[in-house]
């Protein structure tokens, strides 16, 4: 079994893949997938100051199971 995180990326230059092209690239020699399960949530930071720090919300991730 095989875990691939997959998932989005979004920033000021657009969206950006991630993971995709490795679990299609599985599926098409045939492995299964047997599961996707949560992952992240992929913050940036766009301030600190002296007291807090201010993030905002920049993509996700999923993770998925793959029996090779």
């Amino acid at each position: 079994m095989q875990e691939i995180k997959a998932g989005l990326r979004i920033s000021q230059e657009g969206l950006s893949f991630f993971g995709l092209e490795e679990v299609n690239a599985s599926i098409q020699r045939g492995a299964k997938v047997l599961a996707i399960k949560e992952g992240d949530a992929i913050m940036h930071k766009e301030k600190q100051g002296e007291e807090n720090v201010r993030l905002s919300f920049s993509g996700f991730s999923v993770i998925v199971l793959i029996d090779k």
